[in-house]
């Protein structure tokens, strides 16, 4: 066990591994196909490794969200059975996935995903407890914006090493974690004109006036995180870009920023832009760079639909856009270390607009002894749960499906990316956000995108089933899904009938044209193999599995 664990409640300790536990066993039943028939006793066979574990099902999840009891057993290959601990529950089920995978390092790996495994649980063992010893919020600061960005404690219901953090250690936890209430101001770092590669899309404002007076003549800023500087000047070609009088490290300027869900993603509440900065930390899956293809597919993204959003008649959905990017160019130095420096820009309508939306992954989160999510008390005070879902999908996943038949656009409308405006509990607006995830089908871009479609080999153009996959994993299987497991669970009407509402809806949906009667006749729906992915180092290009629609016509 992580070492910082001794410093946590036990109480603490024990929901961030009960978390993880539940997250382990849902992603292995789920990317291995195993069935879970019913709730009672499951017996989930690990034959490469020729041992059993028996699991009570304590609730049965038509998504596979499933809750387990807490108590497991460990039936061995000598027929004996037992409890397991944390620590052997893991090994048992990692030792499956690694003689499985039949990979040469397959033990290396082993041992490097349990690590990160620890590490994820240490930390959100830690997050859980700042957050029960923090002072109760006034009730307008609860509802804000930056609450929920720093309130999603626990993370991805289906992946292995939702809070893993690789490259901070514990003061910068405590200095840089959104889980722990972090703030801090940026540091800037003066550029020659010469070396910058950018692009503008947006003409909001990207430079406060606090830092506008510090830059040296024919020099750009760019905004850094505090961490991402400290590992930059520890770089021997960034002290000689630095000694050449290429660069000049201005120190922390500007506004105070806080850092939002995705760690490195940092706004300054009252400024009309907020900043994606490379980290070179291992959040999740990968590094958080920032590599000049993945701001060239943002900034094609974010011209194409600047473009199309004016024509799409979606009342309650929103996009924010991305205003551009800036970096070194890479010619001039080197593509890995353009990475680590590039800097997407993102439009902060809130700063001014009077919305406060807040983030989906911070309202379908539970609380550490199973309290209900935020979103299920929204429902409650709507007081009807069915209605307010039927209001929610006309301003999700109707308009996610419209735009895509209609203009090829599939957005990455996972929880993460996903805010939500509420009034008196009811859902009005719906914001996607971060279009480095965007998908575009190379053969249905409309005519009316002009000067601002992507040309065919943009990094943002994808054959037209690749970009539909995409959809339906990150706006149903990834996002309604976890919806409708949260209402239905909690609010006692069970996620059967909020499926049939969901299935009615998206046959009623005109716009959503041959894609809406193919979604409701598929027998399975894309999801993501978070786990088999992490072990096999394919964060980038993830494997995918299918699992059961529950949006099929019955």
């Amino acid at each position: 066990m992580d070492g910082s664990m001794e410093t946590v409640d036990p109480c603490h300790a024990e929901a961030a591994w009960r978390g993880a536990r539940e997250r382990l066993l849902n992603a292995f039943l789920r990317e291995t196909g195993l069935d879970v028939p019913v709730e009672g006793e499951l017996h989930i066979p690990l034959p490469a490794t020729n041992r059993v574990l028996l699991v009570r099902v304590r609730y049965l999840s038509a998504s596979g969200g499933h809750q387990f009891a807490d108590d497991m057993l460990l039936r061995d290959d000598n027929g004996v059975t037992g409890p397991v601990g944390n620590a052997d529950f893991l090994d048992a089920l990692l030792s499956e996935v690694a003689a499985r995978s039949g990979l040469s390092d397959a033990e290396a790996r082993r041992k490097e995903l349990a690590e990160q495994v620890q590490g994820s649980v240490s930390h959100t063992a830690r997050y859980l407890a700042g957050a029960a010893s923090a002072p109760q919020p006034a009730p307008d600061e609860k509802v804000s914006t930056r609450y929920a960005e720093q309130h999603v404690l626990t993370g991805h219901p289906f992946h292995p090493t939702p809070k893993s953090a690789e490259g901070f250690d514990e003061t910068d936890l405590g200095r840089y974690s959104p889980e722990l209430g972090a703030s801090f101001i940026p540091h800037q770092l003066a550029l020659a004109g010469e070396l910058v590669l950018q692009r503008r899309i947006t003409d909001t404002s990207w430079v406060p006036d606090e830092v506008r007076g510090h830059v040296p003549d024919g020099f750009v800023p760019l905004p850094a995180h505090p961490w991402q500087v400290r590992y930059l000047l520890a770089q021997p070609a960034v002290r000689e870009l630095v000694r050449q009088g290429g660069l000049v490290p201005l120190g922390p300027l500007g506004p105070a920023v806080y850092p939002t869900s995705s760690v490195r993603t940092v706004c300054a509440p009252a400024f009309p832009t907020s900043w994606k900065l490379p980290l070179h930390v291992r959040i999740t899956n990968f590094f958080r760079t920032n590599p000049v293809e993945h701001l060239r597919r943002a900034g094609d993204a974010s011209a194409l639909i600047a473009r199309l959003l004016p024509g799409w008649s979606c009342a309650g959905f929103e996009v924010l856009l991305e205003s551009g990017f800036r970096t070194i160019d890479p010619d001039t130095t080197s593509a890995d270390l353009s990475a680590e420096f590039g800097v997407l820009y993102r439009d902060n309508p809130f700063h001014s607009n009077g919305q406060s939306p807040r983030v989906l992954a911070a309202l379908l989160e539970e609380g550490s002894r199973g309290e209900p999510p935020e979103l299920v008390r929204c429902a409650w005070e709507a007081g009807d749960v069915v209605e307010w879902l039927r209001h929610y999908l006309r301003i999700s996943l109707l308009p996610l499906l419209g735009v895509f038949a209609a203009d090829g656009v599939s957005f990455e409308a996972h929880v993460q990316n996903s805010l939500l405006c509420t009034e008196d509990g009811w859902p009005v607006r719906f914001w996607v956000r971060d279009l480095e995830g965007v998908s575009v089908s190379r053969d249905r871009i409309p005519a009316r995108a002009g000067d601002s479609a992507p040309v065919r080999d943009s990094p943002v153009c994808y054959d037209d089933a690749e970009a539909w996959l995409r959809l339906r994993y990150h706006a149903i299987t990834n996002q309604l899904g976890h919806v409708v497991r949260i209402l239905g669970r909690h609010t006692g009407i069970g996620e059967k009938p909020l499926w049939r509402v969901a299935r009615a809806e998206v046959a009623a949906c005109g716009a959503a044209g041959d894609y809406g009667g193919e979604l409701l006749g598929a027998a399975t729906l894309p999801a993501k193999a978070n786990l088999l992915s992490r072990f096999s180092g394919r964060g980038e290009r993830p494997l995918y599995v299918d699992v059961p629609n529950p949006l099929r016509e019955e």
